[in-house]
């Protein structure tokens, strides 16, 4: 296993997608566009297209479209079992929480639309060795040739590790005997946070963009390529937050995708969902010049958390769990919870949620989508 830059492998430089110029003249419009406009708000713009069994939470996630069917997996367990683990790992005792695998394996539901859809079983459910002790998650389910990858984060009391499995149809998976493929990196200085990836195909090669905490004390989003899942190139710090008091702790689930040749990334911090644009992979934290209506940066598109964002039949989509919405209608009515108790968690029981992306040339506007209307 190889939990650091293959040694023999030689600089990967990936190759921007637009020019210079053709950025710079997208970014000063684009600018325009998100300096005009202000946060969505949830009930606006998302409609529900799942809700979990009774007393089940539903957050981290993925979709998939193979054969005419939709295929989702979601992070989805009960909730009660959540003060049990969180209370054990906040006080050390690991023993515990083994017995309180809240987040051990992801439902796995299809159907022909995503308001048709059956459970058909779990992945994640069995641990390598001591990692998967305390959890598998953030299943990130994506085609490789002819078969089925998923890339997931497990971790143990030494922390996590992000880890793959295989499958030929979706349904039977067998992990990678590399397992765990990649663990933090030296130079993030000890820390025990290595999680939630999401990768984009592009020239050949697979790149992981994944959660990363430094020692400085703030969280990343990093990135790490390969084109074979055997070695891989450490790419770096992408974009970094301080942790925040409120809402999510460090920036989490992050989802990065290529449009008309502009890339994007969109990341989960403190109350709010923020975007990022680029020409390339990487570049997502380029300095400002001189000419500030092209300044790089991110924006607050609003309190969204975990979303995923995909295509079908050219019509944009972006998912969402109630996570942040619920936190920022408990404070409203006066409901004083902390991160991780009962009450804070209880949101993750609505469920998953959808909105349509209508484009101001690069800037994603979100669009309320009638029942009928999901696919």
């Amino acid at each position: 296993r190889l939990s650091h830059t293959d040694r023999n492998s030689t600089v990967v430089r990936p190759t921007p997608t637009l020019s210079t110029e053709s950025f710079a003249r997208r970014q000063a419009r684009f600018h325009r566009s998100v300096y005009a406009s202000t946060p969505f708000r949830f009930d606006d713009v998302m409609t529900r297209f799942w809700k979990p069994p009774v007393g089940c939470v539903a957050h981290d996630h993925c979709l998939v479209r193979a054969a005419e069917r939709w295929h989702l997996f979601v992070l989805s367990n009960r909730l009660e079992d959540h003060h049990h683990l969180v209370n054990a790992v906040r006080s050390g005792r690991w023993d515990d929480a083994e017995l309180h695998p809240y987040t051990v394996g992801d439902r796995h539901l299809n159907g022909p639309s995503l308001l048709d859809l059956r459970e058909v079983g779990r992945v994640l459910t069995s641990p390598y060795g001591e990692w998967g002790t305390l959890a598998h998650t953030n299943s990130y389910v994506f085609p490789v040739g002819d078969r089925w990858a998923n890339l997931h984060c497990a971790m143990s009391p030494r922390g996590q590790r992000l880890c793959i499995e295989w499958s030929p149809d979706l349904q039977n998976w067998t992990a990678d005997t590399a397992n765990p493929l990649w663990a933090p990196p030296e130079w993030a200085g000890g820390t025990t946070v290595c999680k939630a990836p999401c990768v984009v195909e592009h020239e050949g090669r697979w790149y992981v963009y994944y959660n990363l905490n430094l020692a400085e004390g703030t969280s990343t989003v990093s990135l790490i390529s390969t084109s074979n899942f055997q070695s891989f190139h450490d790419h770096g710090v992408q974009i970094k937050f301080p942790n925040h008091y409120r809402g999510t702790q460090g920036c989490e689930s992050p989802t990065v995708f290529v449009r008309k040749g502009l890339w994007h990334l969109m990341v989960a911090a403190g109350d709010s969902w923020w975007h990022a644009i680029s020409n390339g992979p990487e570049g997502f934290m380029r300095p400002q010049g001189i000419r500030s209506a092209t300044a790089g940066g991110i924006y607050d598109m609003g309190p969204f958390h975990v979303a995923k964002v995909f295509v079908h039949q050219d019509q944009w989509w972006m998912t969402s769990s109630y996570k942040a919405e619920h936190r920022q209608q408990s404070r409203l009515a006066g409901a004083a919870t902390f991160r991780g108790e009962t009450a804070d968690e209880a949101g993750l029981c609505a469920g998953l949620y959808l909105t349509r992306i209508q484009w101001d040339h690069d800037r994603p506007v979100l669009c309320k989508p009638a029942l009928d209307e999901i696919p």
